[in-house]
């Protein structure tokens, strides 16, 4: 009991606020070039895969760049088998032994799929990521959790739906996602196409919880700022452009408010650098309609705020843009009077 104690111990205290600052001082241009270059047809020699990606680099962390780099640029997403394994765990959410039979099924064909055609759901993104790096000596885990998605907006706390990796360099953890990072599926039009988004890599714990909830809360990286579950399920819808343009989200802090018509409601994010608050905008979705406005915006420090006055009462999706890619959605319940 007391070992168990300290392992989780010494798990908590350095899971902790890891920064992708911590790596400022290293270029991954190199690394990143090893991946777009070397190609593989299947995956049944993970270990001369992974050595010819990183005998050429010097540090730990331009390993770990170059296999998680390699992967969002080599796997797809089967949208099939995730569809059918959606459809499977609802089919089977009550009847034990035959969800245990088909998490069997489903591991056999995922791997294979892996393996043979470079084709797989998330837990076969972050197996390849683990044992890659466990070929290289990097530690690393699985970590099992929930994610929020368009599609995925309720959850049941006994059922994860998400997937990923912590890793650690220089006894400090750091987190990615190489499954949203790889690209877009469609779905409805039977195609994956590969799309890189660098904001998976390196995230900020404090971003990254906004739609990526561990089941081992250690996982986190926050400590006791861990929000709870009924806090993530309450959260804003973040999308993969919130990754590319965010360094921090500030608020709101909640996806559903119920305002009166005539208030103002404020939006605080910190963007990276490159980004032009010109090219902000607020679009409004009710019903069919959809407009576009131009909020006032200010900034402070590094916060930029965006202020806007709903002046109409009704059922507003609105999303943040910016230029034409969508970062979060909030939904607002606009009344027009306090009888209401």
């Amino acid at each position: 009991m007391q070992k168990a104690f300290f392992l989780l111990f010494v798990l908590s205290t350095t899971l902790c606020f890891s920064q992708k600052s911590d790596f400022k001082h290293i270029n991954f241009a190199k690394a990143d070039r090893i991946a777009s270059t070397i190609k593989s047809k299947r995956l049944f020699n993970l270990n001369k895969l992974t050595f010819d990606l990183t005998k050429n680099l010097d540090t730990d962390i331009e390993k770990v760049r170059a296999i998680y780099k390699w992967i969002c640029l080599n796997i797809a997403s089967d949208f099939k088998l995730y569809s059918k394994n959606e459809r499977k765990r609802k089919k089977y959410k009550k009847d034990s032994i035959k969800l245990a039979e088909w998490n069997s099924e489903l591991k056999r064909d995922l791997f294979s799929k892996l393996l043979k055609r470079k084709k797989t759901i998330c837990t076969g993104y972050a197996y390849l990521f683990k044992a890659m790096c466990d070929v290289v000596d990097i530690e690393s885990k699985m970590v099992y959790g929930f994610g929020r998605t368009l599609d995925i907006t309720e959850f049941d706390p006994n059922y994860p739906n998400h997937t990923w990796n912590a890793f650690k360099i220089n006894n400090k953890w750091y987190l990615c996602d190489a499954t949203w990072a790889a690209g877009i599926s469609y779905p409805d039009e039977n195609r994956f196409i590969f799309k890189y988004n660098d904001g998976y890599f390196l995230t900020e714990p404090e971003l990254f919880i906004k739609n990526h909830f561990p089941i081992q809360k250690e996982f986190s990286l926050l400590g006791d700022k861990m929000p709870t579950f009924q806090e993530f399920i309450e959260m804003p819808l973040l999308y993969g452009g919130a990754y590319t343009y965010l360094n921090k989200y500030i608020s709101p802090k909640k996806m559903y408010y119920s305002l009166q018509k005539g208030n103002i409601f404020n939006f605080n994010y910190v963007f990276k650098k490159e980004v032009d608050p010109k090219n902000l905008k607020l679009v409004f979705v009710s019903g069919v309609s959809e407009k576009t406005y131009n909020p006032f915006i200010s900034q402070k420090n590094d916060t930029t705020s965006l202020k806007y006055t709903f002046n109409k009462a009704g059922y507003f999706d609105v999303h943040l843009y910016y230029k034409e890619d969508i970062i979060v959605t909030y939904i607002f319940e606009i009344k027009k009077d306090n009888k209401n």
